[in-house]
């Protein structure tokens, strides 16, 4: 079907959403399983979550604009959110011998806010700030 005659229909976007959905929890788990290793929190990795993002938009035949430029943002986001969380629930899980699952959903805010403070560093943001420039730019 040539580009021109794809209908206009909400379900248009199903396929893109469900694709930044599986981009965000796969890159958290990549992330965590990384900063587990490497016992750092490996804000390097930011970059890369958001040509991660981008590239599963793309995949997905999301139409190109601004609106897959923000959706690539909020998947960028959300992936680094997410994999800030999870962290610092797999720090407080294993010091209360509770699995990584069990301790986010107990941790809160102010404690995983603590925690991300002190393990990221001034390079952790710079590369956070990075990684929402580059989605933009790859995201259109």
């Amino acid at each position: 079907m040539p580009p021109s005659d794809r209908p206009s229909s909400p379900s248009r976007w199903l396929l893109p959403l469900l694709a930044l959905c599986v981009g965000v929890l796969g890159m958290t788990a990549v992330w965590l399983a990384l900063s587990m290793f490497l016992r750092s929190p490996c804000g390097w990795l930011a970059p890369l979550a958001a040509l991660d993002m981008a590239m599963m938009l793309r995949l997905s035949a999301a139409p190109a604009g601004r609106v897959r430029a923000a959706l690539a943002i909020v998947g960028t986001v959300a992936a680094i959110a997410l994999s800030y969380w999870m962290m610092a629930a797999t720090q407080m899980g294993q010091l209360l011998g509770l699995s990584s699952l069990e301790s986010a959903q107990r941790l809160g805010p102010v404690l995983a806010g603590e925690l991300v403070r002190h393990m990221t560093s001034g390079w952790d943001i710079a590369f956070a700030a990075l990684a929402l420039v580059l989605a933009w730019r790859f995201g259109r």
